[in-house]
């Protein structure tokens, strides 16, 4: 056999190169195809994206897990589809480690008429309507979700009962009602989450016997807990709302409330701001510092019961009534400064 002279050995080592590099360039264009897919995807059994989607992603069935795997899932989708992640009337769903962002006027998770399902470690950001909506569901949860400056709501819940919203961080929603809004639902928990730069913290719009506890509201430019339009036996324990416009305000006939255990300070007006509402009870907060009052009943409120309070170092005064509510009760108090009693 003929040995090779140098000039055949270089032509094929240069031969072998081009076609290692077609290779190689070969890999890589079908890499870059493989970044993400594209158009609307329906998902109808268990399914864990191992790339990026563009476009809606349409949940349909019972007892699917969705896992996006930390991969992204963005718009600006297409009409008539009102979620970066749509699901409709299932049982027993799990949407969980989705990235959700860039939908035009439409919410990052939309969920319709789901039970007994779960949105869990979920990143929703600058979509056009809510981070997250569920509507009309039973015994769904909402939990360790991180979501932020989407044009709407942070998680919004409707006509729903039972939804248990625990450990979310919701951030910088100044356009709609505020992070963490509860609207015409029942028998809800809203526990350990955090609420900051929203419109307000936590809203609960209507809506009976909801349940706050340890959730944490700070620099939001309205209030940090808002009850507001017959908003009515609600109970808000251990939860701190410091640094916003308002502490806590209970207003337009919300009636019954149950506040104890509350810390309200440094907010730029009242700490506890009760309004034209009656029969609510707050025991055992605590407001300092805030820059008008640290509790403060008017509008004709009546029947409200405020028992064994602290507040001090207020601007104005620790706790102010006005005269035209009856049957208010202040016992067991410790104020510095008060007027109206």
């Amino acid at each position: 056999m003929r040995a090779l002279t140098k000039h055949q050995c270089l032509t094929a080592t240069f031969k072998n190169w081009i076609l290692l590099v077609a290779a190689v360039v070969l890999v890589l264009f079908n890499a870059s195809l493989a970044i993400a897919s594209s158009g609307t995807l329906y998902i109808t059994s268990n399914t864990t994206l191992t790339e990026d989607h563009y476009g809606n992603v349409v949940v349909k069935g019972n007892n699917i897990t969705l896992d996006c795997a930390n991969h992204t899932i963005s718009g600006p989708g297409v009409d008539e589809i009102y979620g970066g992640i749509e699901v409709y009337f299932g049982t027993g769903i799990t949407v969980k480690r989705c990235k959700v962002t860039g939908f035009n006027d439409v919410n990052g998770i939309y969920a319709v008429g789901t039970t007994d399902s779960q949105y869990e470690g979920n990143t929703i950001f600058s979509n056009g309507a809510n981070g997250m909506h569920l509507d009309s569901g039973f015994g769904n949860q909402v939990i360790g979700n991180t979501v932020r400056s989407n044009a709407g709501n942070g998680i919004a819940i409707t006509g729903s009962r039972q939804t248990l919203i625990e450990q979310n961080t919701v951030q910088d929603h100044k356009t709609g009602e505020g992070g963490i809004v509860v609207i015409g639902s029942d028998h809800n928990m809203v526990v350990a989450n955090a609420a900051s730069g929203n419109a307000n913290g936590f809203v609960f719009d209507g809506g009976v016997s909801n349940d706050l506890v340890n959730n944490t509201a700070y620099a939001n430019p309205g209030s940090g807990f808002l009850f507001i339009r017959s908003a009515n036996s609600n109970s808000a324990w251990l939860n701190s709302s410091n640094g916003n416009q308002y502490g806590f305000m209970v207003t337009e006939s919300s009636n019954q409330n149950l506040l104890g255990s509350n810390t309200a300070n440094k907010n730029q007006f009242e700490g506890f701001h009760i309004y034209s509402s009656n029969s609510n009870s707050l025991t055992g907060n605590i407001a300092d510092g805030n820059g008008t009052y640290g509790f403060f009943v008017w509008g004709g409120s009546s029947y409200t019961v405020v028992n064994r309070n602290s507040g001090h170092k207020n601007s104005q005064f620790d706790a102010y009534q006005e005269a035209t509510g009856t049957g208010n009760m202040w016992s067991h108090n410790w104020f510095g400064t008060i007027y109206g009693f």
